[in-house]
């Protein structure tokens, strides 16, 4: 095992701040890592090498054995039961002798904790090289076989994309604040994996109905109580296969689109999104040409005017008298608002054919606007 030198240096200072004595942190070739002294960084020591080759402690005292070297203990570090570094204290020994035990303890401790997160980074890693490539509708398919195999991804499974954001879309730290909250709830849930980005959340779950409901709530509410953030989620179909993962990440990401223009419930299924399906099918550059082609050369304040007018009619369900009164208007003013939005428009608000072009155009202009 390699010792990282910014790990290493971590290790001996947390030491120090134990057992106040100068510690050096030794490759199993002797050569020092770290050091609390700076000056020792590079230098090779007799005794640590010893103490790496028999596995045991190797002590520094007044003999001539180590000619140079600092009064002190050598402690052999094992990792998986080899040993992978040499701990020493620099003093007399009878001062560090007692300490011995302790500090090649907490070294292996520190190692062994530094190991993990370095294993967990790379599935990390792993699993985010995986998601960004299953997202995509072409994909290389011998990578993805190969990662699948790697982090015992199964396929088989049916599973749903969930797709989650911060409602304000500020960036996340995804290594330090998103992905140990989604590790400590996922980890334990076989089927399921996930990434996370600094904009969104992915998770390909194996559950269905209200389990997946759940299952997404409950991740919902740990972001949220950790992160003291709104978040809002979007669930897609079935993928039954590799290749539908694509699709139903994008169904996903729809209902999240969704979500977070209606603002009704923060957890949205793809199939529960009513006319937010088509809405969200339509590409932008049509969608903005349609509304083009609907308000005209109107400015956004006379189209803003025009829609409390037309929203209020729509509540209403085309009644004058209760949108007027909503309005604080004369019934006769109402009516000479909608007749304006027939003329400067072209579509009657009062015609049912002409009523729908206006709702859509004035749908997908706000929804434009959020996205």
């Amino acid at each position: 095992m390699n010792l990282d030198p910014k790990i290493a240096k971590s290790i001996v200072t947390s030491l120090k701040d134990v057992v106040n004595h100068e510690i050096n942190l030794f490759d199993t070739t002797g050569r020092v890592v770290a050091s609390t002294d700076a000056s020792r960084v590079g230098t090779t020591h007799d005794a640590a090498r010893l103490a790496a080759k028999t596995s045991q402690t190797v002590a520094v005292d007044d003999s001539d054995q180590f000619k140079g070297a600092k009064h002190g203990i050598n402690v052999p570090v094992l990792f998986n039961g080899a040993v992978v570094a040499v701990v020493g204290m620099t003093g007399e020994l009878d001062e560090v002798s007692s300490f011995g035990t302790i500090i090649g303890r907490m070294t292996e401790i520190l190692i062994r904790e530094n190991h993990d997160q370095v294993v967990r980074f790379d599935a990390m890693e792993r699993f985010s090289n995986l998601v960004n490539l299953l997202v995509l509708k072409h994909h290389d398919h011998s990578l993805v076989d190969y990662l699948a195999s790697v982090l015992n991804i199964d396929f088989s499974i049916p599973r749903k994309a969930v797709v989650g954001r911060r409602a304000d879309n500020e960036r996340m730290n995804k290594i330090g604040d998103v992905y140990p909250i989604l590790y400590a709830r996922l980890s334990q849930e076989p089927g399921c994996f996930f990434s996370t980005t600094e904009k969104e959340v992915r998770i390909f779950a194996n559950r269905e109905g209200s389990k997946l409901s759940t299952f997404v709530r409950n991740i919902h509410k740990d972001l949220e109580n950790h992160l003291d953030a709104e978040f809002y989620f979007g669930v897609g179909d079935t993928a039954m296969s590799e290749e539908e993962y694509w699709r139903s990440y994008e169904m996903a990401s729809r209902a999240l689109s969704w979500s977070l223009f209606k603002h009704e419930g923060n957890v949205r299924f793809f199939e529960s999104m009513g006319e937010g399906i088509v809405f969200t099918a339509i590409p932008k550059d049509e969608s903005a040409s349609f509304v083009n082609h609907v308000f005209g050369d109107l400015s956004d304040k006379e189209i803003d005017d025009f829609q409390v007018v037309f929203d209020s009619y729509t509540r209403h369900n085309g009644s004058i008298t209760h949108s007027a009164d909503e309005l604080f208007l004369h019934k006769n003013t109402l009516q000479n608002r909608l007749n304006k939005i027939a003329r400067m428009t072209g579509y009657n608000p009062r015609d049912l054919s002409d009523y729908a072009v206006l709702s859509m155009a004035f749908k997908l202009r706000s929804y434009l606007r959020q996205r």
